[in-house]
């Protein structure tokens, strides 16, 4: 019964644990959508372009001001939250490989911290 339960955490569970922990990291990238923010790290925010026919070189201008403006905001915008998602993400991270390595140990500290106790009352 005891092998059994070494042979279910070392393997089976350890895989489930495993997947659980990488769909976490998954969630945690698809929840910011890294992807979508790259790929449009310098579109116009909002997608609020300004566009007209047939007007002055001035008012031109002030049309591609105002579309660079635009972008410039956007572009602000998606590198914070891409900055902030990183952040959350390396923590995720660290915080699960913290997490899978207690995982993976505390069958074995669960039979040698107790050994390790008695020792240290016996010298003491």
């Amino acid at each position: 019964m005891v092998s059994g339960f070494f042979y279910w955490w070392y393997s089976a569970g350890t895989r489930q644990a495993w997947d659980v922990f990488a769909l976490f990291i998954f969630r945690v990238y698809d929840f910011f959508s890294l992807d979508i923010l790259v790929k449009t790290w310098f579109a116009p925010w909002k997608n609020d372009v300004l566009t007209a026919n047939n007007i002055a070189l001035s008012d031109q201008v002030k049309l591609w001001e105002a579309n660079f403006v635009s972008r410039l905001i956007g572009a602000l915008a998606r590198t914070v939250v891409i900055f902030f998602s990183l952040i959350i993400l390396a923590v995720s991270f660290v915080a699960l490989t913290l997490l899978f390595t207690v995982w993976v140990l505390m069958p074995v500290l669960w039979v040698v911290l107790p050994v390790l106790a008695g020792y240290i009352a016996l010298r003491s």
